[in-house]
Formats: C-alpha cells, sequence, structure tokens
C-alpha cells in the first residue's frame, strides 16, 4: 500500500513537473511570437507611411536678445546681483528686465545701474534692477532675462536638434516627405537657441522630433507642425 502511494506521489510529482516546463516554453513562445509581430509591425508602418517626426516651418523674425543676470533682492521690489566684464559691457541703465515667479507670473522692471567699478570682493560688477511692483520670491536667487538689442529679420532654430561631426553643424530637414542631413552655419548661440547664418531658408521645414531614428533619405511621416519661435536671450 505504501508503495502504491509513493509511485502515485512519483507520478504526480513528475507530472507536475513535465506540466511546469510545458507551461514555460509555451509562455517564452507566446512572448517570442509577440515581440517578432511587435518588430514586423514597426517596420512594416515605417516602409508604408514612414517614421513619425514633428517638425517646424522656418520663418524670418525680429528676435529680442536677452542676457540672463543673476540677482537677489534688497528689497521686494529691488534686486543686485553681480557680473562679468563681458555681460557688464553690454548692460545699462534704462534697459528692461523681467523675471517669471514660482506661480508662473512675469514681473517686468528696468535696470537702475550698473556699476563701472570692479567690486573687490566679487571681482566682478554691481548690477541693480528695479521692478514695477512687489516680486514675490521671498529672499531666493532668481535669473533675470535683460533685454540688450533686437536681431533683425533672422531665422533662429533649437539647439538640441544640432548635431555636430567634425566641426560641422548638422540638423534634419523634410523634402517630400523624406528626410535629409543639412550642413548649416551658425551665429550667434547660446542655452535658448542658435541662429542659422547659411543652409536654411524660410519656408525650409526642420525635424524638431524623431530625428535619432532617421537615416539619410528616410520616408518620414509628420505628426505635429509649427513655426519656430525663439529668443536668443
Amino acid at each position: 500500500m505504501k508503495k502504491k502511494e509513493f509511485l502515485l506521489k512519483v507520478l504526480i510529482g513528475v507530472g507536475c513537473i513535465v506540466a511546469f516546463t510545458i507551461l514555460v516554453f509555451w509562455r517564452q513562445h507566446v512572448v517570442q511570437t509577440q515581440r517578432d509581430q511587435t518588430i514586423v509591425s514597426t517596420i512594416s508602418e515605417w516602409k508604408t507611411h514612414g517614421k513619425p517626426v514633428r517638425v517646424q516651418n522656418m520663418v524670418r523674425r525680429d528676435i529680442p536678445v536677452y542676457e540672463k543676470v543673476t540677482i537677489t533682492p534688497l528689497s521686494n521690489s529691488l534686486f543686485e546681483g553681480y557680473v562679468t566684464k563681458d555681460i557688464q559691457g553690454r548692460l545699462r541703465p534704462g534697459q528692461t528686465v523681467f523675471v517669471d515667479t514660482a506661480l508662473g507670473e512675469r514681473v517686468e522692471g528696468v535696470i537702475r545701474d550698473v556699476e563701472r567699478a570692479l567690486d573687490v570682493d566679487t571681482g566682478m560688477f554691481r548690477v541693480r534692477a528695479a521692478f514695477d511692483h512687489e516680486v514675490a520670491l521671498g529672499n531666493h536667487i532668481v535669473v533675470a532675462y535683460v533685454h540688450t538689442g533686437t536681431l533683425t529679420d533672422v531665422i533662429s532654430i533649437p539647439n538640441e536638434i544640432v548635431t555636430e561631426d567634425d566641426g560641422e553643424f548638422f540638423i534634419w530637414t523634410v523634402r517630400d516627405d523624406h528626410a535629409y542631413k543639412q550642413r548649416v552655419i551658425l551665429g550667434e548661440r547660446n542655452d535658448f537657441g542658435a541662429v542659422v547664418l547659411e543652409g536654411l531658408h524660410e519656408g525650409d521645414m526642420i525635424v524638431t522630433g524623431g530625428q535619432t531614428l532617421l537615416f539619410e533619405g528616410d520616408k518620414v511621416r509628420v505628426v505635429d507642425t509649427k513655426e519656430v519661435v525663439r529668443h536668443i536671450p
């Protein structure tokens, strides 16, 4: 009787192992099949409709130029900061300035004074900005944007779409539903964007999203289009 019970337990154990092994192999087969289907589906989609990209239409604009200055409050409406000699040379009393509060409010003011003498403690030049009304920023250090000039009739592009190869700069453009790598020559450039001196014209369509998947001549499908609007602070 005990021998029969032992054999029954062995058979049950073997059956469980076999069933588990079959289940594992079946699950692996299902997963691999789904993966293969996804890959085939994506490639087929690209071949039929093109790789999805976001684009922007280039336009010429007059673009205000801003200089970033870090400032701290002396009062609720008067702030002070220190700048390098290079920045100090571009600042003067009366220039408009703005800061953005944590609530998304933009508060405007003017540069009140720019010291011409070097501050011996900081090795920089002191700048003060007065705002139209109280700025609810507490005692925090903030970044102010000072309007220092305007670039007239220029084309500008976002920095993040520019790639560099052996000292030359490139972006992706779209013509006749296909993507092409375009060499550009850049002028003024900073954290907010770059001015294009050569390589683009008004009306050209540039790729601003999806470019990492592109190869020369790829068919593309535009999923979003808008005009380029960039300030070059």
